[in-house]
Order: C-alpha cells, then sequence, then structure tokens
C-alpha cells in the first residue's frame, strides 16, 4: 500500500534506531505496515544504504534547528541531558514541525511536563523565561500569516 511505504520510509529516515531494526530484521516492517514485495525490498535497501546514516544525521539537525535557535538557554541548561532528552522528545513526537515556533513550544510544552522541565532550578528558570517569548512570536507569526491570507 502506497500511504504505508511512505510513512515507513519516513520512519526509516526519522528514526536510526527504527533503521538499524530494519538492517537487522526485515521482518520488522510487516509488524508496522502493509507492503508488497517489492515495496519491502526498496525499504530493506534504503535501510541498508551507505548514505542512510547522513540522511537520519540531515532530519534530526533538521529538528533541532528551531530549539537551538529559540531555546538557546534552555538547552545550555539541560547540558549533557540534552542528547538523551531531545530522542525521547522526538520518540513522544515523531512528527516535526517545518514552522519553527511551533516545534519550539511543542518542546516546551513536553519538557515543561517532564522532572527535567519542572524539578531542575536551572531549567525551569531558562524554559521560563524562553518559553513566553517563543509563544509570542507563534502568535505573531499566525496573525500575520492569516493578515496575508486575506
Amino acid at each position: 500500500m502506497l500511504s504505508d511505504f511512505q510513512q515507513a520510509m519516513a520512519d526509516i529516515v526519522a528514526s536510526p534506531a527504527w533503521c538499524n531494526a530494519v538492517r537487522e530484521d526485515e521482518a520488522v516492517l510487516s509488524g508496522r505496515y502493509v507492503l508488497d514485495e517489492r515495496e519491502r525490498r526498496r525499504l530493506v535497501a534504503l535501510a541498508r544504504h551507505s548514505g542512510m546514516q547522513a540522511a537520519c544525521s540531515v532530519y534530526r539537525m533538521n529538528r533541532i534547528t528551531p530549539l537551538a535557535i529559540n531555546l538557546r538557554a534552555t538547552l545550555h541548561a539541560l547540558g549533557e541531558r540534552l542528547p538523551g532528552l531531545v530522542t525521547l522528545y522526538w520518540q513522544a513526537q515523531p512528527r516535526g514541525h517545518t514552522h519553527f515556533y511551533i516545534e519550539a513550544d511543542r518542546f516546551c510544552r513536553w519538557l515543561g511536563e517532564r522532572p527535567e522541565g519542572r524539578d531542575d532550578a536551572r531549567v525551569a528558570v531558562a524554559l521560563a523565561g524562553e518559553w513566553p517569548a517563543v509563544r509570542e512570536a507563534l502568535a505573531t507569526s499566525l496573525r500575520e500569516e492569516r493578515s496575508d491570507d486575506r
């Protein structure tokens, strides 16, 4: 089914762990997607392609860029916990958003619900300082988009 093929391809690029799972055992595809034999072969070849590591890296850079631009102090306050937390966030929110402020707002909301965002004073202060600015920029951006649509 074409939509399952397209979703599987996106999932392989978005998740290095899933890509590795497909590389190790192509049967995992049938547990998640309805694919014909040709689609399955293509996805396995994609997962095993030598350039896939770079594709996964580019995807991850595109996901972290809105956070790095809009939440510099929060990311700095997270310190060494950042890589693990960002991976957890991407697992919780597997679909990124191309609107930088929406993606940053989603991360703030997610982090604010976690102990790292509530209980760590340094992170909580940074988040409290940056999240309102993200929300205001998002609201302004959406108002501008609406006025442009008229």
